[in-house]
């Protein structure tokens, strides 16, 4: 290759490695971000949890997110109950955009695909792959968002959604699938709460206060009090898990943006080695060259 044109390499490939650089850095912030962000939102959630837990338990209440645990733990209830109705369980399923060839979802697709031979199952789909799945599959689909359709929203509209769902719709669980290597082969489970498992995300489970629910007023009555704390609960876990998705999905740019200014940095140095070798090469032919002519000069004269 002329020197010129590797001299121009080197330069175009000092500035692509600017620019990724940069993107690191972005990164680097979005991901501290979105870490704070995951601890506040599993932090209210578990908060939220508790406290419903601990009403639950002081006090007589009759609510459809609350299990009667006697009814359920009854396995002559379970055997009865399966003979005539098959589980239905929700699916939330969120894929993100994903760049240079990474593949994080065929694994969640062959569990969800092994569940819903087992189960009668209806499915939120967020992301264009999530959509394309289901459509493959012939899912149930009840709703789904492209991701143009995405929004900032969105959360809101699914803790909503799921609340309505759950209550009217007879589901024995709500299932949301991420990609997440705090949950590498499975989904998280929102509902019922007993079940409930974001605190995977976290070690936030040992910081949450136990409140003695006795030494406090309930405005403005104990019910309307639990059906806020639930809304809270479905808001704050969905936030927590759409927030690890992006979590994920950004830690998965920064290894690949670290490989590429690797791969840049290699590049680089051989370029550069190139560069040196030529300029020392030309040094050591303009220094013979310089005695030559100085050689010619003296026999001339």
């Amino acid at each position: 290759m002329h020197f010129k044109k590797i001299e121009e390499k080197k330069k175009s490939l000092d500035n692509i490695h600017l620019r990724v650089n940069n993107e690191k850095n972005i990164l680097l912030i979005e991901i501290m971000k979105l870490s704070k962000k995951l601890q506040f939102y599993v932090k209210n959630a578990l908060s939220n949890k508790h406290l419903i837990s601990q009403l639950k338990t002081e006090y007589s209440v009759k609510n459809k997110f609350i299990q009667n645990r006697n009814i359920l733990n009854n396995s002559f209830s379970k055997k009865i109950k399966s003979l005539f109705v098959k589980p239905k369980q929700l699916w939330i399923y969120l894929t993100e955009e994903q760049k240079h060839s990474t593949d994080s979802y065929t694994r969640y697709e062959q569990m969800i695909l092994k569940n819903i031979k087992k189960n009668e199952s209806e499915f939120v789909l967020i992301g264009d792959r999530a959509i394309e799945f289901g459509k493959n599959n012939k899912l149930q689909i009840i709703r789904q968002y492209t991701s143009e359709q995405r929004n900032q929203n969105l959360e809101n509209e699914l803790a909503f959604l799921v609340k309505y769902l759950y209550a009217d719709g007879n589901y024995e669980s709500v299932r949301f699938v991420i990609s997440s290597n705090k949950n590498f082969k499975d989904a998280f489970t929102i509902l019922p709460l007993e079940k409930f498992d974001v605190y995977k995300f976290t070690n936030t489970n040992e910081l949450i206060e136990n409140i003695n629910v006795k030494d406090y007023l309930i405005f403005p009555d104990l019910q309307t009090f639990i059906d806020s704390e639930i809304n809270m609960f479905l808001t704050n876990s969905i936030h927590a898990l759409m927030i690890e998705s992006y979590f994920y999905n950004a830690k998965n740019k920064l290894i690949t943006t670290n490989q590429i200014i690797k791969q840049l940095d290699e590049d680089i140095l051989k370029l550069s080695k190139k560069i040196i070798k030529f300029k020392r090469e030309k040094e050591i032919e303009d220094i013979v060259m310089f005695f030559r002519k100085n050689k010619k000069t003296s026999e001339d004269a």
